[in-house]
């Protein structure tokens, strides 16, 4: 059985067969292998990769290539701020604010995230409660009640889940507002590099 070739081995050799590349094609093919190493290392620290293993994985890299792998790493883990998962959107806004700690801004718009975040959680606590209680009242009406009723989860009756999903809608436009000025921080930087 022969050797398993990865998609960037495949690619180089394709490169080698039809010559010299151009400055550009150069260019773009730095910025494709950096930029892969940076989404690799953001998974990584979302899986549990430690802040301080991430920083000693980047000094690796230097100037232009330090910028690119950078870029998609900050990216990957703004991507990866959502409502739905509190424990990923903290664990990545502390990767981003650790990895530019020194860019203005970048604190306070953390901050607008975790207040969003816990606006968030309120509301949906409440929505949820709202949704419980009415659902009880249908079971009551039908004549379902007590121990026969158990737990009520709101997600599972799709009118609820709409009602939840309607209620986070405005949050979310919000989260993603401040993510697109998180990552407006560390794109400059990138364009300056190139």
């Amino acid at each position: 059985m022969g050797d398993i070739k990865s998609a960037w081995e495949i690619a180089m050799e394709k490169a080698e067969r039809l010559g010299k590349l151009s400055p550009d094609e150069r260019r773009r093919q730095r910025e494709q292998e950096y930029s892969s190493i940076g989404r690799l290392l953001a998974d990584k620290y979302l899986a549990g990769l430690a802040l301080w293993q991430l920083e000693v994985e980047l000094d690796k890299y230097t100037g232009e290539q330090r910028k690119l792998a950078s870029s998609a790493l900050l990216s990957r883990l703004a991507d990866a701020i959502e409502l739905g998962s509190p424990e990923k959107l903290e664990r990545a806004l502390d990767g981003i604010l650790a990895l530019k700690q020194n860019e203005p801004g970048v604190a306070g718009i953390k901050d607008e995230i975790v207040r969003l975040l816990r606006e968030y959680r309120q509301e949906e606590d409440r929505g949820k409660r709202e949704a419980e209680e009415s659902a009880r009242e249908v079971l009551s009406r039908l004549g379902i009640s007590g121990s026969a009723v158990g737990s009520v989860r709101p997600e599972t009756i799709p009118e609820c889940k709409q009602s939840l999903d309607d209620l986070a809608r405005p949050y979310e436009q919000r989260l993603g507002e401040l993510k697109a000025r998180l990552a407006g921080l560390w794109q400059a930087d990138t364009r300056k590099a190139q």
